[in-house]
């Protein structure tokens, strides 16, 4: 199964459960499929983990306390992840045979089952329909858009910038970034398919809305146009772009959101 089957699984999941509007509530999924929920003090690097319990035929997905962790998103997104292990088959037919993990920080897996599991987490924090809805005709949300999204699903920014650039039709780039240096990406289809695939530079431009970012405190969105290639090393087109970026909390991370105004392919 690869990560756009993981997301058409989560909509059959939302689907069956008849969960359509945001937040999606886990303990009824839980409940009906027998999965006990066990939240505790696991440590402070710990973000989840599930397991099938031999002895008593059950799955448990272990997570930190919600109520009382420091960033709730994050936990939700760990328990979504883990549901993504459940319900993909290979990765639940893995678990039967007593394999174990812990999640790490979401976006972050270089493994090909991790990626389904959080691609899966995003689908179903972040459903389909409600993406439509919020899109309307003009087919597009812009940051602060995303950002209200994020909080009425109870989903990160990260993650809910990340499922959008998945879902929309359009070339666009979602980015995050620590003091000026570019930590990890996502791509749409579309970008993609016209020659943008990858950025190759590992640092963000000097002169952006997304180093105007990093180099204040403060909270608001910055943004502004800006051009492919500022931010490509390696193209074989250029577009002229449209540039947003925020600080995620009070940490130094930013994230960006780089739309296309205009595309030409070069000669």
């Amino acid at each position: 199964m690869n990560e756009h089957q993981a997301e058409l699984l989560a909509d059959e999941v939302l689907a069956a459960f008849g969960q359509s509007k945001p937040p999606i509530l886990f303990e009824p999924i839980a409940a009906e499929e027998g999965i006990e929920l066990v939240e505790g003090d696991f440590g402070d690097e710990f973000q989840g983990r599930i397991e099938f319990l031999q002895e008593v035929r059950t799955f448990a997905v272990y997570h930190p306390k919600i109520t009382t962790s420091r960033y709730p998103p994050r936990v939700r997104f760990s328990i979504a992840h883990e549901f993504g292990h459940y319900y993909i088959p290979e990765h639940r037919e893995m678990l039967l045979h007593g394999i174990v993990h812990n999640s790490l920080d979401a976006f972050r897996h270089q493994n090909q089952m991790e990626r389904e599991a959080d691609a899966f987490a995003a689908a179903l924090l972040v459903p389909s329909q409600v993406l439509k809805a919020r899109m309307g005709r003009r087919g597009f949300l812009s940051l602060q858009q995303i950002l209200r999204l994020a909080e009425d699903c109870q989903a990160s920014a990260q993650a809910t910038a990340f499922r959008y650039t998945r879902f929309t039709a359009e070339p666009h780039l979602a980015i995050i970034s620590e003091k000026g240096l570019i930590l990890h990406y996502f791509v749409s289809d579309e970008a993609g398919a016209i020659g943008f695939a990858g950025l190759g530079n590992v640092q963000v431009p000097a002169e952006s809305a997304t180093m105007r970012t990093a180099n204040n405190c403060n909270a608001r969105i910055e943004e502004g146009a800006s051009q492919t290639e500022r931010w490509f090393s390696d193209r074989q087109a250029r577009a002229n772009l449209w540039e947003e970026a925020m600080r995620l909390g009070s940490s130094d991370r930013i994230i960006t959101l780089l739309s296309w105004v205009d595309y030409h392919e070069e000669t």
